[in-house]
């Protein structure tokens, strides 16, 4: 079930930061019904292209590797959705995957002097060190209690709460807030009234 990247946009993928692409790379339909992204075509090119990254030719897409920092993304936002620390596992996976070779330099930006990381190679551990490094960044702002996951029992996205009092329950308010509000109306109208 390939999608465009205009498709992708539209189901909610691309909006905040690139770790939050792969975690839900892996997605329900609200109804359930898993899709592994990952494992379909269209989903890598997107993926690059939204966040700026270039496929290192001729190096192989390395499709186990995205998967297992995208468990360990997932573990870490539900920690995090709980009112949980990340654990050590996460950390050390975490820690592993941001360990990239490089030097830090100092460029000249129209906007004045930056120190910026360059790595050694910009190959795929770079590209997932950057995606590690999207979210270990959102920790170290201390904005974890704003990682979120959908009310919805059968859609499951992650998603970023961007609202002022960080109420935000739903992934999307017209679709699973809609579906859990059909349910509590039909819920009410089945019972027997006094």
């Amino acid at each position: 079930m390939s999608l465009t990247p205009t498709q992708f946009l539209e189901k909610g993928h691309g909006k905040t930061a690139c770790w939050l692409d792969l975690v839900n790379s892996e997605e329900w339909d609200t109804y359930g019904k898993r899709v592994d992204w990952i494992d379909d075509p269209s989903w890598l090119p997107y993926f690059l292209a939204q966040w700026n990254f270039v496929a290192p030719q001729p190096s192989p897409f390395p499709r186990a590797r995205f998967k297992a920092l995208r468990a360990v993304l997932r573990k870490s936002c539900e920690a995090l959705f709980t009112g949980q620390r990340l654990s050590e596992k996460e950390l050390r996976a975490l820690n592993a995957t941001l360990n990239v070779a490089g030097k830090r330099e100092i460029s000249q930006r129209p906007d004045g002097l930056r120190v910026e990381f360059v790595p050694q190679a910009r190959g795929w551990q770079w590209i997932l060190a950057e995606t590690a490094l999207s979210f270990a960044d959102l920790l170290a702002d201390a904005n974890g209690e704003r990682v979120k996951i959908c009310d919805n029992p059968d859609c499951r996205w992650v998603f970023y709460d961007t609202t002022k009092g960080k109420t935000r329950r739903w992934c999307s308010d017209k679709v699973c807030g809609n579906r859990d509000r059909v349910r509590r109306a039909r819920a009410r109208a089945s019972r027997p009234k006094n």
